[in-house]
């Protein structure tokens, strides 16, 4: 995992950044979002969706989940290389003012980072840039709530307690394995990814974290 260095406190001067594009202001300034989910968590169908919920939530007689959506916070690598001292970047919902940006191995650093309330980014896949806090997780928007219906052959990925344990595929009987006495209860949007084909729940996936 990488490291963020704490450096000396740097000003972050919060901004309004109310248009919805990234364009600059009458100044010059430009404000700077996350790109748009490729999903929606009212019309979810065929796509793999970070998610939060309980053992609770599953509602097995109906044979649903009702699941908390989010989407990973993704920017285009184009409007990061173009960011200046003045303009406006949104960043885990808030707007920060970049004043100062350093650039290292892949990661752009802005106003002292996280730990200085600035901003950590990593270059990504495809032209992007992700949001990333400590210990290197995902920066995540929130999307909305999601009931949906489990698939007959739902296969359940699971990880162990320890990132040395065995992971656990159930591909019959998931039911069983998520009711089991004892059964960990946190899925979140940090270690749980929920497969969506055809509008039905067929994969569930939990990875171990730090």
């Amino acid at each position: 995992m990488r490291k963020i260095i704490t450096l000396a406190a740097a000003a972050v001067i919060m901004a309004s950044c109310t248009n919805t594009t990234n364009t600059a202001d009458n100044t010059g300034a430009r404000c700077v979002r996350p790109m748009p989910a490729a999903y929606n968590a009212d019309s979810l169908a065929d796509c793999t969706v970070p998610a939060q919920f309980k053992l609770a939530d599953f509602d097995w007689t109906a044979g649903t989940l009702t699941l908390t959506v989010y989407s990973e916070d993704i920017y285009d690598a184009v409007d990061i290389s173009q960011l200046k001292a003045g303009d406006t970047i949104v960043y885990q919902g808030r707007n920060i003012v970049v004043a100062q940006i350093d650039d290292k191995d892949g990661f752009k650093t802005i106003n002292g980072g996280i730990e200085n309330d600035g901003a950590d980014l990593q270059a990504g896949d495809g032209g992007t840039y992700r949001a990333i806090q400590l210990d290197d997780h995902a920066v995540y928007t929130t999307l909305g709530k999601a009931t949906l219906p489990l698939a007959d052959n739902l296969v359940v990925i699971d990880c162990g307690i320890e990132p040395t344990d065995p992971v656990d595929t159930i591909r019959t009987a998931a039911a069983a394995y998520l009711q089991k006495p004892g059964q960990r209860d946190d899925f979140t949007e940090l270690n749980t990814r929920v497969l969506v084909e055809g509008g039905k729940i067929t994969q569930i996936a939990r990875h171990w974290i730090p």
